[in-house]
């Protein structure tokens, strides 16, 4: 694989960034399609980067975009991905906010949040499907998934059941790669 210039990768992400709205899961589709078309990553790659992207604290968005950026450009290209994806929310929540308080009663500003809202839960919708479907599922991990979800929903305390999970995952990879 090429290694891609600091600045291709950050206009890339600014780019993503800028016309995303919804956060890491929104972006997520959008990037595969752009790093693929690009030949930059395949789809494999991408969505296992996503899958480390998911289990280290932080923002998914920041998260990938350092993985990303480091498999395809190094540390600089790292930097230039965590770079490209912060400066344009960054911006936005200032210019929002400034602007929020002064049109918050109005009707189109109320629309655009319920239709971004709505898009954004069909992109991850879609990101879930393509997940769940590219991957090959055995007994256990399924059985494993459903006893999570379960979990979550019926206990409060998520910070044990994180870890357990965490352990058990780990416990999980290490003997996929051991075998």
């Amino acid at each position: 694989m090429r290694k891609v210039s600091f600045l291709s990768i950050f206009l890339t992400f600014f780019k993503i960034s800028l016309f995303t709205i919804g956060g890491g899961y929104a972006m997520v589709p959008v990037l595969a399609k752009n790093l693929e078309k690009k030949e930059w990553m395949n789809k494999d790659n991408f969505y296992d980067l996503l899958a480390h992207s998911q289990s280290i604290p932080g923002s998914v968005a920041f998260n990938l975009s350092l993985l990303v950026g480091k498999e395809i450009g190094g540390l600089s290209g790292s930097v230039a991905g965590g770079v490209g994806v912060i400066l344009p929310p960054f911006f936005a929540i200032i210019l929002v906010g400034a602007l929020l308080s002064k049109f918050s009663n109005s009707v189109v500003v109320e629309g655009f949040l319920k239709g971004a809202y709505g898009a954004v839960i069909g992109l991850i919708g879609g990101i879930l499907y393509k997940m769940i479907t590219s991957r090959k599922w055995n007994i256990l991990e399924i059985a494993f998934m459903v006893l999570g979800a379960i979990l979550l929903v019926l206990k409060s305390n998520y910070v044990l059941l994180i870890f357990i999970l965490i352990v058990f995952g780990v416990w999980m990879g290490d003997k996929k790669w051991k075998s």
